[in-house]
């Protein structure tokens, strides 16, 4: 595949994973998903699957809230695993250039949406008050996916750069601070997977997890083979108690 199709298919990508808002919000702009598109693109699927779970952990958090955006993870996803998997570089590494890059770009954003977006609302402010909702709609649309195609161009660029620009920068990095990060991302996994205990379990879910772990450490079950006996579990557990409601509702009958 020639350089120029790759440069096409990863700003196509990068459209893709913006888009997401205006499909509403199917969150395919995550790491998990965007990172398998590039190396599906670059011929190594595989890697990037290990890059987007890894990511994943790192952004987890990062979700909007009000008026305070979170960093682009999509740029930092997309040219931090095209850097991985075309230097044969460690899974590490893109940690290290996935959080700067993100920042960078959400720099870029803000000032789209300081200046360019704002210069938008008024307009759209005077087609409102002529009256006119088509003119509104057109500005929204115009200015909202033009917002996106400008981001994904950003990115196709930064892919564009290539390795030895972004090697080059990574050499200023201060070799602390790269084998910093190399610890945190051995250890960012088990803060990830923490931080989602924390949110579902209860005393209703723990004695699920423990099964879960009982199986893994005593049985050598694979995590795929507790995953199913986990959907088996809760298929079981959902019928049951759907049985109990309607029991409980022809009693009170």
């Amino acid at each position: 595949m020639g350089q120029a199709v790759q440069v096409v298919l990863i700003i196509l990508i990068a459209f893709f994973a913006y888009m997401h808002s205006y499909m509403g919000s199917t969150m395919h702009n995550r790491p998990i998903v965007v990172a398998p598109l590039v190396g599906l693109v670059l011929g190594d699927w595989q890697t990037g699957v290990i890059i987007g779970a890894t990511l994943e952990l790192v952004f987890m958090g990062a979700f909007p809230v009000g008026a305070s955006n979170p960093p682009d993870f999509v740029s930092g996803t997309i040219i931090s695993t095209a850097y991985v998997i075309l230097s044969g570089s460690e899974v590490t590494a893109a940690v290290v250039l996935a959080v700067p890059i993100a920042t960078l770009v959400l720099l870029f954003d803000n000032i789209q949406m300081t200046f360019v977006l704002t210069w938008a609302s008024h307009i759209a402010d005077k087609y409102a008050e002529a009256g006119d909702i088509k003119g509104v709609e057109r500005v929204q649309i115009l200015f909202g996916i033009g917002n996106k195609v400008v981001l994904a161009l950003v990115v196709g660029l930064g892919y564009m750069v290539g390795v030895p620009v972004i090697e080059k920068i990574l050499s200023y990095v201060p070799e602390f601070v790269t084998y910093g990060l190399d610890v945190a991302a051995g250890v960012i996994p088990a803060i990830g997977f923490a931080m989602l205990a924390r949110m579902m379990i209860s005393k209703k879910t723990a004695a699920f997890l423990i099964l879960g772990f009982l199986l893994a450490a005593y049985l050598n079950i694979s995590v795929t083979g507790i995953a199913l006996f986990g959907l088996v579990v809760a298929l079981i557990y959902v019928n049951f108690m759907n049985k109990k409601e309607v029991a409980a509702d022809d009693d009170d009958f």
